[in-house]
């Protein structure tokens, strides 16, 4: 589904919004789904919802459904992904952001992949608004091209209520004046690579924007789940050790991932 100067988009400058979106139905199905989930789940904050597509709820204890992974496995989305990362997929996770409005925090630049279980560290983001998504409303934001080296840059911890997260990209591993900020229509989708530097602003609007984000690694690279056990002893809210993978296409290329944990 992608075409040549997408994919040496992608390769370039580590993020790709390809020429697609979700129809007006599904994007529907998708908004009616989340008042579903904030209905089935009233005590925990709408800012950050982890696995609503796990039935039987993880540490967090969010009570997800089964809809919500046929949305992270649509087939276009899956296609576009196998373009991307190979024909060997699996989903290890799933995440809402429900960004609501006044909220006063950002997300300070920062990489995911630290404390991520996977070796080889290879995992491809799916970001879908559920939301338009403008520069007032606290856009995602990408340093372009610091994907390319590879490696997780070192971070330090910020004490600040005003931040989402406090492990923060020490500044000399980036430039913020080449940031490219992701503003997207909802239903259409964007993919970034586990090493882009990224963060958003906060959200002061009169209006929400929440997003559905899926995690998706090659069945090349093993999620070690005993690693992601002793990496929750930091991270205890993600659950790492216990978490189900989907091999949602092709086969378990490096035959060491367990796909009976947590199903």
């Amino acid at each position: 589904m992608l075409s040549d100067p997408e994919l040496d988009r992608f390769r370039s400058k580590g993020y790709l919004v390809p020429d697609y979106r979700l129809t007006a139905e599904t994007l529907n199905e998708m908004r009616e789904a989340y008042e579903k989930l904030l209905h089935d789940n009233p005590t925990l904050s709408p800012d950050f919802l982890l696995g609503p597509h796990l039935e039987n709820p993880g540490t967090q204890g969010v009570k997800g459904s089964r809809q919500w992974l046929e949305f992270a496995t649509h087939p276009d989305l899956m296609q576009m992904a196998a373009d991307l990362i190979g024909e060997d997929i699996i989903l290890w996770g799933t995440t809402i952001f429900g960004k609501p409005a006044h909220n006063g925090k950002e997300t300070p630049w920062h990489q995911d992949g630290d404390y991520y279980p996977i070796r080889p560290l290879e995992t491809l983001t799916i970001w879908i608004p559920l939301d338009d998504v403008t520069v007032e409303n606290g856009p995602m934001r990408f340093i372009p091209g610091s994907h390319r080296q590879r490696k997780i840059f070192s971070h330090h911890w910020e004490e600040n209520s005003d931040l989402t997260i406090n492990l923060v990209c020490d500044s000399e591993h980036f430039d913020e004046n080449t940031s490219e900020s992701l503003i997207l229509k909802a239903g259409q989708v964007s993919y970034h690579d586990v090493y882009m530097i990224h963060g958003s602003l906060a959200n002061n609007t009169d209006h929400r924007r929440a997003a559905f984000v899926v995690r998706l690694m090659p069945a090349t690279s093993h999620y070690d789940h005993a690693l992601g056990a002793e990496i929750g002893r930091k991270h205890s809210a993600h659950d790492y050790g216990k978490r189900p993978l989907y091999l949602v296409r092709g086969r378990d290329a490096n035959g060491n991932n367990d796909l009976s944990i947590g199903h």
